[in-house]
């Protein structure tokens, strides 16, 4: 069984390790970029079963501010959470511990270097609260691999619950940091991508307003020089130097 998957990012490609997966990036940094190429291509839209609040956003323009909706999945969700945690329970249950990688798991293998040494931390763990393997786990819970040359022992237990229990909640803090960060990057996203659209709006205003001023100011212009040309012609008429029909007296 799978314990942990490698796999390169998706942003700059560098390979990590992770218990999850659904993750795509190695770091924050990625996380936002990622978030942001896919807002561009799919742009988020609050749903009939998301409640929405306001926010102001100040626009940098002419308005001080302008009232846009956030959708209510960048808030905190102690459901979430909680499943979130139950699956983090669930890796650390089934994994070996890697200290060297920083990776927390109930199973911890031993390989001691005889068989009487196996023998004799098998008898002290167990005695301190170590349980042996489930039956139906992916590991033995003892290995012995002799041949002329060499013998290779391994032995699997399981930490204490007193002790698993503490690491429970060590990575329970772990989820709950990638969690926050998680919506505090998602957030900052629809963040940039509605201040960008109020800006985008107020420079299409801007340049409506621009166009209807330039077209009233043609129209006056015209209505202008018709008026012009009227009291020309009359001036014209009067003087019996132009005819009533136009024509050149």
């Amino acid at each position: 069984m799978a314990l942990t998957v490698v796999r390169p990012c998706v942003v700059c490609g560098s390979l990590m390790e992770t218990k999850r997966a659904s993750k795509q990036t190695c770091g924050e940094r990625c996380s936002k970029q990622h978030y942001r190429a896919q807002q561009a291509t799919q742009p988020a839209t609050p749903t009939a079963t998301q409640p929405t609040v306001k926010t102001e956003i100040n626009t940098m323009s002419n308005k001080s501010q302008a009232t846009t909706e956030v959708p209510m999945q960048f808030a905190f969700s102690e459901s979430e959470y909680r499943a979130r945690c139950q699956n983090e329970k669930a890796f650390y249950e089934s994994r070996i511990e890697k200290p060297y990688a920083g990776i927390l798991g109930a199973i911890v293998e031993f390989t001691p270097s005889t068989l009487v040494e196996a023998l004799e931390l098998y008898h002290e763990h167990r005695k301190a609260g170590w349980l042996p393997l489930d039956p139906m786990a992916g590991y033995p819970g003892a290995m012995l691999i002799e041949s002329a040359q060499v013998s290779f022992i391994t032995i699997h237990l399981k930490k204490p619950p007193h002790q698993q229990e503490k690491d429970l909640v060590q990575l329970c803090k772990r989820v709950k940091q990638d969690y926050e960060l998680e919506l505090a990057t998602a957030l900052e996203a629809e963040v940039d991508r509605q201040v960008a659209m109020s800006l985008a709006k107020d420079e299409r205003d801007r340049l409506q307003a621009e166009q209807q001023q330039r077209l009233s100011r043609e129209q006056e212009v015209r209505d202008e020089l018709a008026a012009s040309r009227a009291q020309l012609r009359e001036k014209l008429i009067k003087s019996g130097r132009l005819n009533a029909d136009g024509s050149a007296a």
